[in-house]
Formats: C-alpha cells, sequence, structure tokens
C-alpha cells in the first residue's frame, strides 16, 4: 500500500476510535453530527452522450465544537464501459460556525484516486453554508476548488452543489443533492443518513 494511502486509512481510523464530543447540532444539518451514509449519483455530460453512474460511503465525526473530520469512498463508472471506473477516496477536516439558522463552514479535503490510466492524489477546497429550515429539514450549498497534485494534470476547475436533508426519525435522514461542474457537467444524487 502506498504512503498516502496508508496516512489516509490511519486517519480515519483515528476519528473512529476518538470519543464523540457533545454533538453542537441543535438543528436538522449534518455539521457537528456523527454519521455514516450511503448515496449514488448520475452525472450528465455536456459534451458526450455517455453519462457516468457513481455509489459511494462517507463517515462524518464531530472532533469538538465547530470541528468535524471525515472520510468518503466513491465508485464510479461510465455506462456501457465496464473497463472504464475509477475509485476515489478522501479525508477531510471541517470548520464551522452558527450565525442564527445558518452554519457557514469551510472544509479542507486529502483524497486519492486510483484507474487504469493513473493513481493520483488531489485536494479540494469547499466554501458554503447550512441553512436550517425547520427542525428536520436542512438546506446547503457549496463552492468548490479541487486540482490533482500530480504534474502530469493540468489545473484544476471549480464545481458548485447543493442539498436538501430531512430527517425521517431522531437517527435517519433522506438527502437529495444536486452538482455542476465547468463545462456544464451536471450530477445528480440521493443519499440516506443514520446518525450513530
Amino acid at each position: 500500500m502506498k504512503p498516502l494511502q496508508t496516512s489516509l486509512l490511519l486517519a480515519l481510523g483515528a476519528a473512529l476510535a476518538a470519543p464523540a464530543p457533545a454533538a453542537d447540532a441543535t438543528g436538522s444539518g449534518l455539521l457537528g453530527r456523527r454519521y455514516v451514509e450511503a448515496s449514488a449519483f448520475i452525472t450528465d455530460y455536456n459534451d458526450s452522450a455517455t453519462n457516468s453512474y457513481a455509489v459511494g460511503t462517507a463517515v462524518n465525526i464531530p472532533l469538538t465544537a465547530h470541528f468535524d473530520a471525515g472520510a468518503s469512498f466513491q465508485h464510479t463508472w461510465l455506462e456501457g464501459d465496464e473497463g472504464e471506473n475509477f475509485q476515489d477516496f478522501a479525508a477531510y477536516l471541517a470548520a464551522y460556525t452558527t450565525c442564527g439558522d445558518f452554519r457557514p463552514f469551510a472544509r479542507a479535503s486529502l483524497a486519492y484516486e486510483w484507474w487504469h490510466v493513473s493513481d493520483d492524489p488531489f485536494y479540494q477546497i469547499d466554501l458554503g453554508s447550512e441553512y436550517l429550515v425547520t427542525k428536520r429539514l436542512s438546506l446547503s450549498a457549496q463552492l468548490s476548488w479541487s486540482e490533482f497534485l500530480a504534474t502530469d494534470w493540468n489545473g484544476g476547475s471549480f464545481s458548485a452543489s447543493g442539498r436538501a436533508n430531512y430527517w425521517l426519525t431522531d437517527t435517519l435522514a433522506a438527502s437529495a443533492m444536486l452538482g455542476c461542474g465547468e463545462g456544464g457537467n451536471w450530477s445528480y444524487g440521493i443519499g440516506t443518513v443514520f446518525e450513530f
């Protein structure tokens, strides 16, 4: 296993083993909650008749009030081409504050992508906010910049995304997600969140 992959897995293990502090989650948002998530996405590429599909999982751990850490894994494949698939593993740290019903946040992720062409690390910076609509419903929006660290990739890219999250019970939520990348590529997703 490569050093970066080992470091990411060790960071995830340490976060999961850490005791959870009192959650700073008095509303319907996801920030400040200890949860696992399963999700599925479809991406419609603007310049191609081929879509891509993805399934993923994630975990979020509150470290202290206003700081979360987490990790995610996603498997993506292209429609009609079983050989064209890739995997992403990411670990992140998020900081947020509370301004009434808004929770502005900043998140930094370090990730690794491997597929048949090459294996490369990349980073992503997210800036956004949650909005607590009701005790069960929250909306969030973010602007992201991601860039591969390898020298054979040319620059990075911006993307924007939004999410609606609704708590069906005290521990189970359903989410709908929408994203748009540079070039007009749109992604649509659904997710299930379980707080533990």
